[in-house]
Formats: structure tokens, sequence, C-alpha cells
């Protein structure tokens, strides 16, 4: 697509030339005045910087349209377009025009060859970063310290089976303290529970008893994610120039910076407490078995003060990302199990036997066992991702070669596109279709593949956490939560939807789902209540 530059250059000549020293006399100062306006207004709306990449570009609707207007159609229109380029291109490169840039969307052939990439190359973190609204988002920091994505890997994730009680007793604290008691049929918001829900089991993990009940903290930190989400809309929604001005206006950036400033000082207090009873008493001294100690032991060792401060900044940060993706999934499962009804009873059958079974305690074997709750996650997943894309930036500053010759330069934020391939009929079969069990059969059919069916699982049909190394690093995390969160409502409530209610539609902000989030349902406390 060179015809808006192309047609700039035009324009600008023609100026010119009307400008030369022969007839610049015969002509009115306010024809002048309205030719350069014109000229920068054309400038303003066809201006692409050239990305140096020979791909098509999908959603123009005719070579002649402005970039600019296809940057604006994208915000709200990006599902549409995004599926309209691989409709066209899936097997090879294909561009889309973006406020921030214009993005490489990648087929998935060339998976392992991104994969072998080292993140000095082709960085995971820094696509994250720059489509949470970059040196806006509130979470540059990743891109300086990874350490605290580094003890989710390797200290969280494989003690998880020791976190199940956590999550279990956390989830019920929070079904006492902030839900509804449900003894008739009551409206409860969906969103709004899950999020709740997610944000005090996420504490638990994070940063342990007594903090992550501490009203300052939960509070801070609740809202300090909700105004960093905020700022990120605010700023995918204008083309960058407009940025600095936009986050010097807005009320969140200063309010999301209060926010921070109290949230860090609960944490540096915490993180005090915890040094000075190992001081006192090292050798009774049992450490906390969550992820602020991780980070806490995992960090650089540097001036005491300064070091609390990072370490604080570090938990922030994590917790920022950590919270309203995993709530979004919980209730977007809840609507289909209730949109598809005859699921609720088959998983509540499932619970029952499973945890049954094991004498009704939380175990990381019995959430393992619930097949068919974790294959209705995923397909949920599957028709509502967290994301339409996952991105990569490209860091090397002589750009990566392809495994064809195909060179990305620096700087190119490149992506690969899960909901399109997911609902590819040649790599999903009847893909439109709500099969909650679809890929508990799959695993029921071939043991060998009994891992790659799993929710939390990636390969190159199901990409929605990503793929390879540097896939999501808390879904592991995520998936115990929900089994626990879904299988606990269904053991203690009868669900269902308010009558001539419809499953709220999801729409799409740039490549995240929209949808109402006061959609509600209606619950009650079940007779025969089943408590974990």
């Amino acid at each position: 697509m060179q015809y808006g530059n192309l047609t700039t250059v035009l324009l600008l000549r023609n100026t010119l030339l009307s400008l030369n020293s022969s007839s610049i006399c015969h002509v009115h100062w306010l024809q002048v005045i309205v030719a350069l306006l014109v000229l920068i207004v054309c400038i303003f709306l066809y201006w692409r910087t050239p990305t140096g990449i020979n791909a098509p570009f999908a959603g123009y609707r005719s070579p002649w349209e402005p970039p600019l207007l296809v940057q604006m159609r994208y915000v709200f229109n990006a599902a549409s377009m995004i599926r309209e380029g691989y409709a066209k291109w899936k097997d090879s490169l294909f561009q889309i025009s973006r406020y921030d840039g214009d993005i490489l969307i990648v087929p998935p052939r060339y998976l392992d060859d991104l994969h072998n990439k080292s993140q000095e190359e082709l960085s995971a973190i820094y696509g994250l970063i720059r489509n949470f609204g970059g040196s806006y988002s509130g979470i540059t920091l990743l891109g300086e310290n990874d350490v605290g994505i580094r003890a989710l890997q390797t200290k969280i994730t494989p003690n998880l089976a020791k976190l199940c009680d956590d999550i279990r007793d956390e989830f019920q604290y929070c079904l006492d303290t902030d839900f509804p008691a449900c003894r008739d049929w009551t409206s409860v918001s969906v969103h709004p529970l899950f999020l709740k829900a997610v944000e005090r089991i996420t504490h638990r993990i994070f940063v342990g008893l007594p903090l992550c009940r501490n009203p300052q903290w939960v509070q801070a930190t609740s809202k300090h994610a909700h105004y960093a989400t905020m700022i990120q809309i605010a700023m995918r929604s204008v083309p960058k120039f407009i940025q600095p001005l936009l986050n010097f206006c807005l009320p969140w950036p200063w309010k999301n910076a209060a926010c921070v400033r109290e949230a860090k000082n609960a944490l540096i207090l915490e993180m005090q407490r915890r040094r000075n009873l190992e001081k006192v008493n090292s050798f009774d001294y049992i450490k906390s078995n969550d992820l602020l100690q991780a980070v806490m032991e995992m960090s650089s060792p540097s001036h005491e003060d300064s070091q609390l401060d990072v370490v604080a900044q570090i938990m922030l940060t994590m917790n920022t990302i950590a919270g309203h993706s995993t709530a979004a999934s919980g209730a977007h499962a809840l609507f289909d199990m209730v949109s598809h009804s005859k699921y609720i009873e088959l998983l509540r059958e499932e619970a029952l036997q499973v945890f049954r079974h094991v004498e009704l305690r939380v175990t990381k074997q019995a959430l393992g066992d619930l097949r068919k709750l974790d294959s209705f996650l995923r397909e949920s997943q599957r028709h509502n991702p967290l994301s339409l894309c996952f991105f990569r930036v490209v860091l090397d500053p002589a750009g990566i070669t392809l495994q064809d010759g195909t060179h990305v330069p620096y700087n190119t934020l490149l992506c690969v596109a899960p909901h399109a391939i997911s609902n590819d009929p040649d790599v999903i079969e009847d893909p439109t279709s709500f099969n909650g069990l679809r890929y508990y059969e799959q695993r029921c059919r071939d043991a060998s593949q009994e891992k790659k069916h799993q929710y939390a699982t990636t390969d190159k049909s199901h990409l929605h956490f990503g793929y390879g190394t540097w896939a999501c690093p808390g879904r592991f995390l995520a998936s115990d939560m929900l089994k626990v969160i879904l299988t606990m409502l269904l053991l203690q409530y009868d669900i269902r939807s308010p009558e001539r209610a419809k499953r709220p539609v999801a729409g799409h902000f740039h490549e995240f789902p929209l949808f109402n989030i006061n959609t509600p349902l209606l619950m009650k406390r079940r007779n025969d209540s089943l408590v974990l």
C-alpha cells in the first residue's frame, strides 16, 4: 500500500509548482494558506512510516483510503480486519495499520522459527508492554527486570500442588465476605464476582496472609489495576503524537500514582516485617510460600531500601497484568454454561465424583481429574479469546530473518492471530459450534495426546496463551483458579439466566474482548450444597 505516500508526494509537488516565483505574485495569501492546510491534512491522513516489509495490508476498503481512517476503524473492528486478512493470506505474511504503527501478522508455519529466537532478538515481554500502552502502560519495569516472571515460572508454577488449599480457602472467604446470601434466586453480576474472586486469590498467592486481606492493600491494588486499564484504553484510542497531551489531561495517571504509593507503602511494611522476623528468629522462622517471598529472594542484592522499592514495584506490575484476563475467562465460561445448560449438571456430576474420591479435599490431582471442565474451559476460551493476537517485538538492531529468507526489521511489532486460526475449518472441525467436550473427546480418543488438549497447554491449533517458552507464564495458576471457582459455584449454587435474557455478545476494543461486565445471572444456594 504505497498509494497514500504517493498521493502526498504528488500534492506536495503540485503545491510547490503553484508557488514558483513567476506566479506567486498572482496568488492571494489566503489561497496559499488554504493550499498549505490542504497539504498538511493530506499528509496527516495519508502518511505512514514505511515498514520495510513487502507484505499486503488488510482492512483497506480501497487503495486510496487514508491510513488514518483504517487505523480509526481498527479500534472497534479489529476482529473483522484480522479475519479478512487471514482469509486472504493465511499462509503468508500480511499487515494491518494501527495508531501506534503497522503490525505484521505471521502464519502458524513460522511458529517454530519464532520460538527459536532468543528474547534479545524477539521479545514477548516488550510485545506485551507495547500492546499495553508502551511508556504509559505502567508495566515497563517488566522489560528492565523480569524477576517477577521468572519467580512465577520457577517458584509458583512448580509448587501449585502446595497452593491448592490457599486457592480454595481464599475463594470460600470471598463467598462468605463479598457474595450475597442467595437463599432465593438472586441477580448476581458475574464479571464483578469473578474479578473480586480472582483478585483475592491472586493476592493470597502473590503476597500471602495477612497482607492479602489488608483493606489498604486490596483497595489500592484494585484501583491501580483499574486506572492502568483505563490509561491503556485511552492511549490505544488515539494516535501516538496525541498521547503525551492526553496523558497530561487525564485524571487517571495521577490517581494511579497515588494508588501505587499507597500499595507500595503497605508492601514495603510487609517485607520489612518478614525480614525482621527472620533476623530475630532465624532458626524457627518459616518463610512464606508466595510470590513476594520468591521475588525477595531472587532479587539482586543491593541497598536494602532501594531493593524494597524495586520489589514492591515488581509485585504491583505483576498484579496489574494478572487479574482481569482470568476474571473475563471465568465469566465467559459461566455464561457459556448457562447458555448451554446441559453442561451444568454434567460438570457438577464430574466434580462430585472427583472430589468425593479424595474426601472433598482440593488437590492438584483432583483438579487435573476434572477433564470435562478442563475441556469446557478450553472451548470457551476458543470462542471468547483473551486477545485476538499475541505479540512480539524485534529487538535485534539488525532485525531477524525467517526460515524462508524474509527479513523483519528492528522494532517491528509482529503477532500471530490465534482466534482466526482456531476458527479455521482446516484446523478445527466444525469451528462455529460450541462443543464443551471437544477436547475431552480428543483426549479419550488418543491417550498419547493427553497433555496436548489440556486448557493450559499451547499448540499450533490453540494459541490463546501464546506459544513456546514465553507463553503466558501464569496460565497454570489461572487454570487451577478457574477450576476451583467454577467447581465450588456448581457444588454450592444453582445457576440460570434471567427470563428472556441472552448471553452477552462480545465485541472487541482493538484486540481485546469487550462485553457488558454488569450482565447478571440468577443464583440460588443449593439445598444439598457441598462445601469443599
